[in-house]
């Protein structure tokens, strides 16, 4: 049996924008035990900004349980085949 990979084009979160996503809009996470970016939606260029302000407020409104960590949100480049842990954080602006 041939293995096949999966491929599929996450889109922008944004309501009502078809356009393909760039970025994840997320914010480095931790428990104590494992470590994972908390997602908080993805974006296209022309809504990186509105997608990680929203993000943003979502943000300040977690609460966290005993022993979790969460730092800031930011915007991670989206890059074919690789995983979260592997994306890279653009700078703050």
């Amino acid at each position: 049996m041939e293995k096949t990979t999966f491929h599929y084009q996450p889109m922008c979160s944004a309501p009502h924008c078809d356009a393909a996503a760039v970025y994840k809009v997320a914010a480095p996470w931790s428990n104590g035990k494992s470590r994972e970016l908390k997602n908080y939606g993805l974006a296209c260029e022309a809504h990186r900004d509105s997608q990680l302000a929203l993000a943003q407020l979502h943000r300040q409104g977690l609460k966290l349980a005993e022993g979790e960590t969460i730092g800031p949100v930011g915007l991670y480049e989206l890059a074919a085949g690789k995983r979260d842990a592997e994306l890279a954080r653009l700078p703050d602006h």
